[in-house]
């Protein structure tokens, strides 16, 4: 299994193994343009993850796709939510009963898609370890305004 220590880590540590280090990859061609039709929640989650990719040097050009599908899965997501808020974990179902909100089901499928492509992203703790995005990587009051919107 490969040592997924990131690089500034083993340098401290020592290396042993005399294995390769790998500074921390910094972005080379840039951020992607969102798609000119992305609005609302999904353009600002695309704002939003996009400057602290920029801000941890974890972003190119060809990130492109994954990030319209990560954004999109977002509004699908908070869609949802709001739906699921407003009218409860039980509706009117066609014969007058209650039946499963819908939105449940909708929420669950965009967050497997988030959890799925956020994880390329290093959108939770594990996923920045994996990737080798430390504190160092961006000042963490930076990371928390763009997280916030």
């Amino acid at each position: 299994m490969a040592d997924r220590k990131p690089a500034n880590v083993k340098l401290l540590h020592g290396n042993p193994g005399n294995r390769s280090v790998t500074s921390s990859h910094n972005s080379t061609t840039g951020i992607p343009r969102p798609p000119a039709d992305l609005k609302g929640e999904a353009f600002a989650e695309w704002c939003r993850i996009t400057s602290y990719l920029a801000k941890v040097g974890k972003i190119e050009l060809v990130d492109y796709a994954a990030l319209v599908v990560y954004c999109s899965a977002w509004e699908m997501f908070d869609d949802a939510r709001a739906s699921f808020q407003e009218h409860g974990s039980l509706i009117p179902g066609r014969d007058g009963g209650l039946v499963k909100n819908p939105a449940a089901q909708i929420m669950r499928d965009a967050s497997d898609t988030m959890l799925k492509f956020g994880g390329r992203f290093g959108f939770s703790p594990k996923d920045r370890q994996n990737l080798g995005i430390t504190s160092d990587d961006a000042d963490e009051d930076d990371i928390e305004q763009s997280l916030a919107g």
